[in-house]
């Protein structure tokens, strides 16, 4: 699928629905002691699920509104990221470790989409999108711990809900970085590897 980026596109409801969710997920990480902040954020991501079957469901789906869906998901990373080494929500290592992954693989996609001399549509593989929602798992699951007593079993199972995601992220994330550096991102060459 050859890439049409045009602006028109971003006119559209699954567009529309990606930057009032990055606007949760910023506010929202601007108030990571409270729990209307962490609430904010779980709206915020769950919006970027919606954005994308509003897109396919109902045939929206372009290359402008992939793009703006790819930088809001970064950037909102980052966001909670930044909120969540301020507030020592989640493990910093953990942050680290997902934000290096993030700009490896955001790089890769950057350096790959400008010099693809076929001008591919870009999407991101399957892996990546896994990736992206075993993060954002892990990450409200350090959250939801924060507000539950140290040391009970809830705070536990969440704690440890956080690790199993973020260590199913990374594995996700190995598998996407290969894609996104062998220059892999349409979609027919991503759709088979998890089938």
């Amino acid at each position: 699928m050859k890439r049409d980026i045009r602006a028109r596109d971003l006119l559209q409801l699954p567009t529309a629905i990606t930057a009032t969710s990055f606007a949760a997920v910023i506010e929202g990480s601007q108030r990571l002691d409270t729990r209307e902040g962490k609430l904010l954020i779980a709206l915020g991501r769950l919006g970027d699920i919606v954005d994308g079957l509003i897109a396919r469901k109902f045939d929206m789906s372009s290359d402008a509104g992939a793009i703006a869906d790819v930088v809001a998901d970064k950037l909102g990373m980052l966001a909670i990221g930044t909120g969540m080494w301020r507030h020592n929500t989640a493990p910093k290592p953990l942050l680290v470790a997902m934000a290096a992954k993030h700009t490896l693989n955001a790089g890769a996609t950057l350096y790959n989409g400008l010099k693809d001399e076929k001008k591919r549509a870009i999407r991101p593989p399957k892996s990546g999108k896994y990736s992206m929602a075993a993060d954002n798992i892990s990450l409200l699951s350090f959250a939801l711990a924060e507000e539950l007593t140290p040391h009970t079993t809830g705070n536990r199972v969440a704690r440890g809900l956080g690790w199993a995601a973020a260590g199913a992220g990374m594995a996700f994330g190995l598998v996407a970085a290969r894609h996104y550096i062998h220059n892999e991102f349409d979609e027919q060459s991503s759709s088979s590897e998890l089938a």
